[in-house]
């Protein structure tokens, strides 16, 4: 705020400004006032001004349009929505109804946003990006190949745009279309070399085709470029994780860059707590994810909220859900008035809103993950704060006080120096399953009916490097009769096709699915006679599901926690023959239980009740652990010594 003098030399006859001390006597005088007023960045009185305008005139138009500016700027988007309607009522013109469809679109009013998007080009047909607007809106709708359309009509009409480019980069890879979305991706580059915007495309692009070391150069460069892009920055971590070039030291170095570029800025933000150090009161805890929908998360997150204790706990959830589905509303309705939107909310304000609910232990279940909100924790705005579910590993920040683990996924002598977070380890299992879906049988060993053995993955097709897939292609040697089924999008099922043939893997013996509703995706596993890990980053919900399903899955165990993932089932289960140490010792163990018909029979009757009998499947024996390591972590608070003031 200005002070007296400064505020007084603004109206001193020294620097005369004629526009804010004339006396308005015409509405076009009362514009240009406020009009001055707004560039000067005294926008209470600019607004006030406006409104004068329109209670003259109720559909003084640029008005109108200023008050939804500037309500615009100052977050409050309801308002300016209704100023810009009424700016756009009174005629269609091009820029209000830019606005307003932004805004239809920022709240998911796709409907409203693609009519208003529309409109323009029906008054305006040149007007710069309408087309644009409008395919991003559709594109959102899922009405991809009109999305499309619009972009290949606007890239005709000219002039070419990098813009535009990553657009039809994007569309081309949710329409399965690989190859031309690469083609696009590059163009935006060649046309912007220096926009760092299309070198993350590109990198979205090159992981989707399954490079890897390329897709994170290409996200180095975009950090180059816009270095205080921490979703980027986040890509570049999670492309880390299934690349075997890179160990452990290699991705605390990494989160521990994302962390000091990103999270420690946001320390300034810190506020006093004033939760009530009692170790033995019922806590508040509050779980943050952006995938509170129809996501693997489920399996884990819904028993336990089923479980908890709810006269020691009170659980609150904070959601980032980019497209709510009907499994978002499963969870409002669950929680109900203590579920939380905070799509809209910048992570410091999100924050505020964590800090008021009064919570006292707040637990990120993303990590570095796509919509994960690390910065919101920076913020530290709950006494004790941990991390567990998105995957094994560290986030990299000093503000998370835990990590959740197990016995087995970092297992005595394990090197603490590779997490910015303690330690904390569950007595058994770091996870608590539950299938969801109870109406499906196991069914027989398919090899019994088919006369040969079908191995399987439904691992997600991004952890399955070359190696991976060369260690597979062994197993199938060894087994010149087997099969093997693969989950893989079709962006990436050419390029399996061809590593399986260049192996001396006839193409017969290979079968691909892609992405299908769950109940499909589970009965996959009633034709798998054995299902197979991936590495370095090994599966979690697929090896559970297959579990469940009487599919017994060999692992690779390794030197991370996420190549520990699979040896933590395993042991779980009672069955470390599951569990290599060594790649030749995969193949051995892959192809001996391959060859065994009958313990692969027993396997499926019995796998049900090993993983009934373990914490694992489990979920009131799981819950009640994580409620003791939570009250735990929560006395070692009360514990501490208090030195900080207490707010008044």
């Amino acid at each position: 705020m200005p002070s007296i003098a400064e505020s007084s030399s603004r109206w001193s006859p020294a620097r005369p400004e004629p526009s804010l001390v004339k006396a308005p006597k015409s509405p076009q005088d009362l514009l240009q006032r406020a009009g001055a007023l707004q560039r000067n960045g005294r926008t209470k009185e600019a607004e006030a001004l406006y409104r004068q305008l329109i209670s003259r005139n109720a559909q003084h138009q640029e008005a109108l349009s200023a008050l939804g500016q500037l309500a615009r700027a100052g977050g409050r988007d309801e308002e300016a929505t209704r100023y810009l309607e009424r700016a756009a009522a009174v005629a269609p013109d091009p820029n209000y109804l830019t606005q307003l469809g932004e805004l239809y679109r920022r709240h998911g009013k796709l409907d409203l946003a693609a009519e208003a998007f529309g409109k323009i080009l029906e008054v305006a047909p040149d007007f710069p990006d309408a087309r644009w607007n409008l395919a991003v809106t559709l594109s959102r709708a899922g009405i991809l190949a009109d999305s499309l359309a619009l972009l290949e009509e606007a890239l005709s009409r000219g002039p070419d745009s990098a813009k535009l480019r990553l657009t039809c980069a994007d569309l081309l890879l949710r329409l399965h279309r690989p190859a031309a979305a690469l083609r696009e991706a590059r163009r935006a580059v060649e046309l912007s070399p220096e926009l760092a915007s299309a070198h993350r495309q590109l990198g979205d692009v090159l992981a989707v085709c399954r490079d890897t070391p390329a897709a994170i150069a290409s996200y180095r460069r975009a950090l180059e470029l816009e270095p205080s892009n921490y979703v980027v920055h986040s890509e570049l971590i999670v492309a880390m994780l299934s690349e075997p070039a890179y160990d452990a030291q290699s991705l605390f170095a990494e989160t521990r860059a994302w962390a000091k570029l990103h999270a420690e800025p946001l320390a300034q933000y810190i506020r006093l707590l004033a939760n009530d150090r009692n170790p033995d009161r019922p806590l508040r805890v509050g779980y943050v994810s952006p995938d509170f929908r129809a996501h693997a998360m489920q399996q884990f997150l819904v028993p336990l909220l089923q479980n908890h204790d709810s006269d020691r706990f009170e659980v609150y959830l904070y959601s980032s859900v980019d497209r709510p589905d009907a499994e978002t509303q499963w969870y409002r309705d669950f929680v109900g008035e203590r579920f939380r939107d905070i799509r809209q909310l910048d992570d410091v304000r999100a924050a505020e809103l964590v800090r008021s609910d009064r919570i006292d232990i707040l637990v990120d279940l993303a990590l570095h993950s796509a919509g994960g909100r690390l910065r919101l924790f920076a913020c530290r705005p709950a006494p004790v704060q941990l991390s567990w579910l998105g995957y094994a590993g560290t986030t990299g920040l000093d503000s998370i006080d835990y990590r959740i683990t197990d016995p087995f996924v970092d297992p005595p002598g394990t090197d603490p120096s590779v997490y910015s977070e303690t330690c904390l380890h569950l007595p058994e299992s770091l996870w608590g399953y539950a299938p969801l879906i109870t109406d499906l049988e196991e069914g027989p060993v398919p090899a019994l009916s088919t006369g040969y053995v079908t191995f399987g993955s439904q691992n997600s097709d991004r952890k399955l490097h070359d190696g991976v897939l060369t260690l597979w292609a062994r197993i199938l040697t060894e087994l010149p009769s087997s099969r093997l089924f693969l989950y893989a999008e079709p962006p990436a099922q050419a390029a399996f096709r061809r590593l399986f043939e260049r192996a001396g893997v006839a193409p017969e013996r290979l079968q691909l699915g892609g992405r299908v509703a769950r109940p499909e995706y589970l009965r996959r596993y009633q034709n798998i006679d054995v299902a197979l890990d991936a590495f370095p980053f090994n599966g979690g919900t697929t090896t559970l599901d297959a579990t469940w399903m009487g599919v017994p899955v060999v692992t690779l165990s390794g030197d991370s926690c996420l190549q520990r993932g699979g040896t933590s089932i395993a042991m779980n289960l009672r069955l470390p023959e599951l569990i290599a140490q060594t790649e030749d010792e995969f193949v051995t163990k892959a192809v001996q239980l391959a060859q065994n018909l009958e313990h692969l029979s027993e396997l499926r009757r019995t796998l049900r009740t090993r993983l009934a009998a373990s914490a694992l499947g489990n979920p009131p024996r799981f819950t009640g652990q994580l409620e003791v390591a939570y009250r735990d972590v929560w006395r070692r608070y009360c514990a501490e010594p208090n030195t900080r003031p207490r707010p008044a």
